[in-house]
């Protein structure tokens, strides 16, 4: 089975586990004796799914999950906002760098300057084994 399939059956037994779990908490809290048969069936039903979940987990052991999007996801979060995030983070970072690069570009231009105007014959050298390289 390829990967998304691997993944379309997990979130299928995960929801299916989740519905499950939430009838039996309904069927608890509303116990009557007559009720006894359905509660054993989808507690049942509920180890089922636990045991397929259990089955499911050797298919993602080389799944790797950040620790910011379990961050997220505690905080209540859409976890499919941490991709959007990163990618802000990274474009910020990226006219930052972009802004340094352009200063040093900026000081070397008018260091050069400087030097040829105060330091000529130096300067000279400089260029001249720069260019040999």
């Amino acid at each position: 089975m390829d990967t998304s399939g691997q993944f379309k059956e997990l979130i299928d037994t995960l929801e299916d586990l989740t519905e499950t779990v939430k009838h039996v908490g309904i069927i608890a809290c509303d116990f009557e004796e007559q009720s006894q048969d359905v509660l054993n069936t989808k507690i049942n039903d509920m180890v089922k799914g636990l045991k397929k979940l259990n089955d499911l987990k050797d298919n993602f052991e080389q799944v790797q999950v950040p620790y910011e999007v379990l961050s997220y996801i505690d905080q209540g979060r859409n976890p499919q906002l941490y991709t959007k995030d990163c990618l802000e983070k990274a474009k910020q970072k990226n006219e930052e760098t972009k802004e340094k690069i352009n200063s040093l570009q900026s000081f070397k231009d008018s260091l050069v300057k400087e030097l040829k105007t105060n330091i000529p014959a130096t300067m000279e050298q400089y260029e001249q084994s720069q260019n040999s390289r």
